[in-house]
């Protein structure tokens, strides 16, 4: 994988470059409020920059820490990414879909994936006892526990953030009420209670593992990253005095359960699937652990 630092650095470079005309007032009117990431042009550049330096410094366990922490950060501001998704597989909701924001997204998770990959080099260059593993592998026969208390805890922020919809009535979404609501009420089930379930039981072994693995990986960090986010926003909002989602039509109480509530059950996800992962995972090619 030595190819990961190079193509990091290459993509720091190239993404810092287009972060640099939008902030410079090139950017175009992009369809969600604000801007394609959750942070702005340029803080966003200074971003790319810490990115690119932490690829050129001499390996450690602390630049490869960082580096993991620098490709986590980029998954957290690309956030919208969820809503993308959201409104490409369900447009009745009326969600907004912007291909130039998805595109700019598109770019920022790229370059989390390489500082991912350049990261996982480095450890293993650090422990060269197996190239494919370093050696770290360890067999795992059982769920582990900490794993069925990440499904705990992603069920009970699902059953939360619903409650919360109860107390100020569910026909007070912002979406259309259209079909497109019923197939996304159900997904959310099937995220929040189910997925999690499967994913700690007996009964998820019987699906192939890409089947639990994408949706929960994926649905969790961008829950995860998403909501985070906009928990952080919250807290700016009330340092600043200022309303919370002002533009929404819902008592602030709400947000402050529900977006808490949205955390929990994406980290709880996340952990979940990572336990998932650690018990299914097949021996290593290279050496057989």
């Amino acid at each position: 994988m030595r190819w990961a630092p190079l193509a990091s650095a290459g993509w720091a470079a190239a993404y810092g470059l287009v972060r640099f005309w939008f902030a410079t007032g090139h950017a175009p009117d992009w369809e969600l409020p604000g801007s394609d990431l959750m942070i702005s042009y340029w803080l966003s550049l200074a971003f790319c920059v810490l990115s690119g330096v932490l690829v050129v410094l001499p390996v450690s366990r602390v630049t490869i820490g960082l580096t993991w922490a620098a490709a986590a950060g980029w998954v957290a501001v690309c956030g919208f990414a969820l809503l993308d998704v959201v409104a490409a597989v369900l447009p009745g909701l009326g969600i907004p879909f912007d291909p130039l924001g998805l595109l700019s997204r598109v770019g920022g998770l790229t370059g989390a994936g390489l500082l991912a990959a350049t990261a996982l080099a480095r450890q293993r260059q650090l422990d060269p006892s197996c190239l494919r593993c370093s050696g770290s592998r360890r067999p795992v026969t059982s769920t582990p526990h900490w794993a069925i208390a990440g499904a705990a805890v992603a069920a009970a922020g699902c059953l939360i953030r619903l409650a919360a919809q109860a107390v100020v009535g569910f026909g007070s979404t912002p979406y259309d009420a259209r079909s497109a609501v019923i197939l996304f009420e159900t997904g959310f089930l099937l995220a929040g209670l189910l997925l999690p379930l499967l994913l700690v039981t007996r009964a998820g072994r019987i699906f192939p593992r890409w089947m639990l693995l994408l949706p929960g990986g994926g649905l969790g960090a961008g829950i995860t990253a998403y909501f985070g986010v906009g928990l952080l926003q919250m807290f700016a909002a009330v340092l600043r005095h200022e309303p919370i989602f002002g533009d929404i039509d819902l008592p602030e109480a709400f947000f402050w359960v529900a977006v808490p509530a949205y955390v929990l059950w994406g980290a709880g996800l996340l952990t979940a699937t990572c336990g998932y992962y650690l018990r299914t995972r097949r021996p290593c090619r290279g050496c057989g652990r």
